[in-house]
């Protein structure tokens, strides 16, 4: 069972008649111009050819980017089988499909044989995001990519589906907006909690080798450099695994092989990543160009008739209003789904963001999930920016097929009194 590594989240897995790839992530910016790869990914286009299947963990562009797809020659497309979780939008599949790609949906923890020995199974986490294992010539890979669990028992659950994992792959870093540029304390303890989770993976799994991955990456816009300063270095996490919880620990560069289950020094590859991530840090950051107040209001107008045609009117309304501050057009605008976007003074913003990522909200289906990854903006002292990504939700759940009415909201509301009896 060989393993070459691509970058990221991303390796192919050459095991007999299987060669499968995990969310290839090849180059360009993603999250609205928030990351980039620290490091150069060796894999060429080309290089699919003999690729057998790739599997998808999630839609987030820096697992699942269609436009690094797109750069696939179709002839080698059509050659490849797409695993993915099964979901009711079928938006990923779809898309996939388009572009000529076979596609077989993986029903929730049941086993799925691709060739005679070797198998996978994919459990589902939280809304959007899916785990793999995948066993084959006596060893098992679980690959939990940006999976987040609750609770132990629910890692202990896994561990018991399973059985014994040879190999554990997890994120090693943050993922999300940590605070304000200033507020250097809860960028650390982001930092400290992704190592907090994998110490409670490792402990729930005991996985005979692990690999962090998923966090080879550099916050690039001028709004979210700043991030960059607490993120989890490889090095120190390499350190953490094998001195603190004496893991067997393994780090690969872009195009490194290695035979999975046997030792491994990974210095090499260590250096090569803190050398690449000081050069990043070396480049000038991303700016984005102004967005007038007028054209931010014609793309609100749009994506409240779209949402009233999709939605409950009455509840779109009970949302209510989020105020938000738009720093390079130097106005503060009141946001709803009633009023749309219109100028307000007296009133405390609840975000502050560049016109560019509200724009950017406004326009995608995505567009709030993807602020709160990229981290490009902030909060003022007595803002509450839960006002305004709930308004930004809708049309992310409408994207995912569901819509506002009143059996969603009944949903919600069992669901919460659920949580809450839980605990």
């Amino acid at each position: 069972m060989q393993l070459t590594w691509v970058n990221h989240a991303s390796f192919l897995l050459d095991c007999g008649d299987v060669r499968l790839l995990c969310d290839p992530w090849i180059e360009g910016s993603v999250f609205n111009n928030g990351w980039r790869l620290a490091s150069p990914t060796k894999l060429r286009y080309d290089d699919f050819a003999g690729v057998t299947h790739i599997w998808f963990s999630h839609e987030h562009p820096d697992h699942f980017f269609p436009p690094n797809l797109r750069n696939i020659p179709e002839a080698i497309r059509r050659e490849i089988t797409v695993l993915f979780h099964e979901t009711r939008d079928k938006r990923v599949v779809n898309v996939c499909r388009s572009l000529g790609f076979a596609v077989q949906e993986l029903p929730e923890q049941q086993r799925v044989w691709i060739a005679a020995d070797f198998s996978v199974l994919c459990g589902v986490n939280e809304d959007i995001d899916s785990w793999i294992a995948i066993t084959a010539e006596g060893k098992t890979i679980l690959n939990l990519n940006d999976c987040i669990f609750a609770t132990k028992d629910e890692l202990l659950a896994i561990r018991k589906t399973i059985g014994d994992v040879d190999l554990l792959l997890s994120q090693f870093s943050y993922a999300n907006w940590v605070g304000n540029p200033d507020d250097l304390v809860s960028h650390r303890a982001h930092a400290v909690r992704k190592r907090t989770q994998m110490t409670a993976q490792i402990e729930a799994i005991r996985p005979r080798q692990f690999i962090p991955f998923a966090s080879y990456v550099w916050f690039c816009h001028e709004e979210n450099f700043h991030m960059n300063a607490s993120a989890n270095r490889i090095g120190d996490i390499y350190r953490f695994l094998t001195d603190e919880l004496h893991q067997d620990t393994v780090v690969l560069y872009p195009g490194d092989e290695w035979q999975v289950g046997s030792p491994y020094s990974s210095q090499g590859a260590i250096g090569k990543y803190e050398s690449d991530f000081q050069n990043a840090l070396s480049c000038r950051p991303v700016t984005s160009e102004t967005i007038s107040l007028e054209r931010l209001q014609e793309a609100m107008s749009e994506l409240s008739a779209r949402c009233n045609e999709k939605n409950n009117a009455f509840l779109l309304r009970a949302l209510g209003s989020a105020v938000a501050r738009v720093t390079d057009i130097g106005q503060d605008v009141d946001i709803s789904f009633g009023a749309e976007i219109r100028p307000v003074h007296g009133r405390e913003p609840d975000i502050i963001l560049s016109s560019d990522s509200l724009m950017y909200c406004i326009k995608t289906d995505w567009g709030g999930e993807t602020l709160k990854i990229n981290g490009r903006f902030q909060v003022p002292p007595d803002g509450n920016p839960e006002r305004f990504f709930r308004l930004f939700r809708v049309p992310q759940h409408n994207g995912y097929g569901s819509h506002l009415n009143l059996r969603f909201a009944a949903g919600r509301m069992i669901d919460v009194v659920l949580r809450r009896a839980a605990t």
